[in-house]
């Protein structure tokens, strides 16, 4: 497990979502049925809509455990058109937060959790030992790991 030490913001932001986007196969994000959405998220939501590949009620996903109550998680292919969006929608990682956005974007390589987002705690890690991968890494500027 690489621990992610601070948040990527712009360009680290920017290298790490471009290539979570070219090793993984899928993402999610949370929106928390609780909580209610502002006006930009739901249209960030609208906008997402055409791409969802499937969403799930769950109690579980990546870093979180809720306990007595169920969420809805939505799960997209990782491809173009959505990466730019991801990259559009915020400026860092932990920026995936209610109100503003939908929550703890993580990215899944087959079916294993690859980059694990814990947006309101501000907690991240990434699950590989693909050496291959971590060089990559460090070719990622600001991307500070451990």
């Amino acid at each position: 497990m690489i621990y992610i030490l601070e948040e990527p913001r712009g360009r680290a932001y920017q290298g790490l979502i471009s290539m979570a986007f070219r090793v993984c196969d899928q993402f999610i994000l949370v929106k928390k049925d609780q909580l209610s959405l502002t006006p930009a998220t739901e249209a960030l939501v609208e906008r997402l809509k055409p791409d969802v590949k499937v969403v799930k009620k769950q109690d579980a996903w990546p870093g979180t455990q809720l306990f007595g109550h169920y969420t809805d998680v939505y799960y997209f292919e990782c491809k173009p058109p959505l990466e730019k969006l991801v990259l559009e929608s915020a400026h860092g990682l932990y920026d995936w937060v209610w109100p503003d956005l939908l929550e703890d974007l993580c990215f899944f390589k087959g079916s294993q959790p690859w980059l694990v987002n814990i947006a309101h705690e501000h907690e991240a890690w990434i699950n590989t030992d693909d050496g291959e991968e971590i060089l990559q890494f460090r070719e990622i500027e600001g991307l500070m790991l451990y």
